[in-house]
């Protein structure tokens, strides 16, 4: 699953690098290593808004009591956004995460070895559901390179390259074409560090 990305542009860098302002004077500081489960605040675009915004990973549903546990939503399996409760309201509330890259690590024994996947020196955007101010990055089955790195859970994010590659994702009227997304990260396209 995808707990841990790298977010170490700056708000004007990020601004400039995707040509779009942060919605408003949110504070955010970029850093190499942001854990999910610490439900740190992150840059999302959303569907329709052409704006920046920091939102808190980890989706809180509207129907969930203060106690809810947001470590069980920090990601959304594509294969089951419409069946579980969690993420059903959220279904048509799409948004992409933007990252620098996001780490798994490989598993070999008793050691971890930990990577970094990212898009040579360019952003990546991770698709994302969102409610409220709470967001929940979706993922599918891992491919090609993924599936060795991330060998125990054989799980990736759908990750785009460009914002134009989003739009399907974020603007598309209809909720199955983005299934074929999931093919688009070859192995070509990643970059390990």
């Amino acid at each position: 699953m995808c707990y841990h990305v790298k977010v170490n542009k700056t708000k004007k860098e990020l601004e400039n690098n995707t040509r779009i302002p942060f919605l408003s004077n949110q504070k955010f500081e970029p850093k190499e290593h942001f854990n999910g489960f610490a439900h740190p605040y992150l840059p999302i675009i959303k569907t329709g808004q052409e704006a920046i915004e920091l939102l808190q990973w980890g989706l809180k549903p509207s129907w969930a009591q203060e106690d809810f546990d947001t470590n069980n939503t920090l990601n959304a399996r594509v294969e089951t956004l419409e069946e579980k409760p969690s993420f059903r309201e959220s279904f048509n509330n799409r948004c992409v995460l933007v990252v620098d890259s996001f780490y798994e690590w490989r598993h070999e024994g008793r050691n971890k070895i930990r990577y970094e996947i990212g898009h040579d020196n360019e952003l990546l955007f991770l698709a994302a559901l969102y409610q409220n101010d709470t967001f929940s990055v979706v993922t599918t089955e891992a491919l090609g390179v993924m599936k060795y790195i991330h060998n125990r859970k054989q799980r990736m994010p759908i990750a785009f390259d460009s914002l134009p590659s989003c739009e399907q994702w974020l603007h598309g009227e209809d909720f199955v074409p983005f299934i074929d997304f999931s093919t688009q990260r070859e192995d070509n396209q990643i970059r390990l560090f």
